[in-house]
């Protein structure tokens, strides 16, 4: 499964989060290793091999978040991941995160079957004992951040150029709005005259001929943008949520606040 990789490999072992394509909730995974092109995970309980998943982790002081396929997976929980519609600014992450990883030696083949039988170490924990060479050293993690924020940062957010309207029952007015961005529990807005924070709407859009009808309530709102926070969404919205959301380009995350 190793045989044609086209890239340089480079041993990682930091903690991610990995989703299924349009999923709002992820499974914790270990990057074992990496290249600009995709990485080898351990600790799957994810896709199937050929699905599409979003792969997130922090790396000094950025989140990182990359759109890839699932190309193979082994019964010890392992799998390998190609990187797909990588933008500018993730290929940059990348690059500069192997380039930071390259004064390390390359995995060869030996050791990657090596490393089969031997988890890739914690690098919060330091070198272990019973390992006969010293373990390669992972860039330092980030600080830890609120849980109020790491919760919003599980929801893969997908970039959209979708035409609706958001009405405002409270005053029967209805405006005209572009959504920004897409995920399965909210969207972000452009437009004008948005209800005020706090104010129950109603968020209607079409996509490949079927409408999506959204309760929602805005979180907040400038001059000429607002983001909503779905409520209330029946099974079958959801599911259409979720295969729009699926369709679209990943968004990829901006710097952490520090």
């Amino acid at each position: 499964m190793h045989k044609h990789r086209k890239t340089t490999r480079y041993q990682f072992g930091l903690r991610g989060t990995l989703h299924p394509a349009g999923e709002k909730v992820g499974a914790h995974v270990t990057v074992r290793d990496i290249s600009t092109q995709g990485c080898e995970l351990g600790q799957v309980e994810g896709p199937s091999i050929g699905k599409n998943c979003e792969l997130y982790f922090d790396w000094r002081g950025t989140h990182v978040g990359l759109e890839a396929e699932v190309v193979w997976k082994d019964a010890k929980g392992r799998a390998g991941l190609r990187f797909l519609r990588v933008d500018k600014d993730s290929q940059r992450h990348l690059k500069e995160l192997c380039a930071a990883l390259s004064t390390q030696p390359p995995l060869a083949p030996h050791q990657k079957e090596a490393d089969a039988a031997h988890p890739l170490p914690d690098p919060t924990q330091g070198p272990r004992a019973s390992r006969s060479t010293t373990p390669l050293k992972a860039p330092p993690s980030p600080p830890l951040h609120p849980a109020s924020e790491l919760k919003r940062r599980l929801v893969p957010r997908y970039l959209s150029e979708l035409r609706g309207h958001l009405s405002n029952p409270a005053t029967g007015a209805t405006t005209c709005v572009t959504l920004v961005n897409l995920s399965v529990s909210g969207a972000r807005l452009e437009g004008s005259a948005f209800p005020d924070a706090g104010q129950t709407c109603e968020l209607r859009t079409e996509c490949d001929g079927k409408q999506l009808v959204l309760h929602c309530s805005v979180v907040w709102k400038t001059k000429e943008q607002a983001a909503v926070k779905f409520s209330s969404v029946d099974k079958e919205m959801d599911k259409l949520l979720r295969r729009t959301c699926a369709n679209l380009r990943l968004q990829p995350p901006g710097p952490l606040p520090q």
